[in-house]
């Protein structure tokens, strides 16, 4: 049995998912494999993959690798961040530039803003946060690439013993301290009883490095450079890599 663990965002969806790629899954699950999502997107991100992908998967693991489910939406795992102050790290976030912060704890999802919050979406003033304990996980955005890559590493500086921060694009994703998605592949090879040896990572950006680094692994070709010179494999689409791998192409 081998498994492979995609990103979301620019690498499964990148084109759409259409019937081909459907398809690919389809025979690569057929074979006796494992197929699965991990993804920087909170857990509530199942909905959506049941709707588009039907059957047609086995996990999703959430949160850069916090959490896993899989795809009848029973829970696999879940790490959660309880060593920071929460409302400290939260001042400090929007004192160093933030306009928006994302917050999964519990079963719930609350959007934090200032009044320069850019999301389509209700924000509650920072000040306004509810008592929260701990989370899976925070997201904040910026414009340029170059601020988030500024707010990860005031993160790491001041959190970098407590909190995991790792860039996508011109997001910020803060997972709980030494959770990543070679962590979550990892823990997902110890349920389906896979190898490691037998896992493909599929990613297009930095949170996606350290499964890059950890497995054999294919990098979008749009993707970010630093991570293409890491992988084994570049390629242009899932599809393409699917059926590589099934021995077709």
């Amino acid at each position: 049995m081998r498994l492979i663990a995609t990103d979301y965002d620019g690498t499964l969806n990148h084109g759409g998912i259409d019937e081909e790629k459907l398809d690919a899954i389809r025979r690569w699950r057929a074979a006796g494999h494992k197929f699965g999502i991990i993804s920087g997107r909170g857990p509530d991100f199942l909905a959506h993959l049941q709707e588009e992908l039907g059957e047609e998967f086995d996990f999703l693991a959430s949160c850069n690798g916090g959490i896993a489910t899989d795809r009848d939406s029973n829970d696999l795992f879940r790490h959660r961040c309880d060593n920071v102050d929460v409302k400290t790290f939260v001042e400090d976030i929007f004192a160093w530039g933030a306009h928006t912060l994302y917050v999964n704890f519990d079963d719930q999802c609350i959007l934090l803003g200032t009044e320069d919050c850019r999301e389509p979406y209700d924000c509650i003033p920072p000040t306004e946060l509810p008592p929260v304990e701990s989370f899976y996980k925070m997201a904040t955005f910026f414009a340029p690439p170059e601020e988030a890559e500024g707010m990860a590493a005031k993160i790491r500086e001041k959190y970098g013993d407590r909190v995991n921060p790792l860039q996508n694009w011109w997001c910020v994703d803060i997972a709980p301290f030494g959770v990543d998605k070679a962590t979550g592949i990892r823990e997902l090879c110890a349920h389906y009883g896979v190898a490691e040896t037998d896992v493909i990572a599929v990613g297009d950006n930095l949170n996606d490095m350290a499964m890059i680094e950890a497995f054999t692994s294919y990098a979008m070709a749009h993707g970010n450079e630093e991570l293409k010179a890491k992988a084994t494999h570049t390629i242009d689409n899932v599809t393409d890599m699917i059926l590589r791998e099934l021995g077709d192409a």
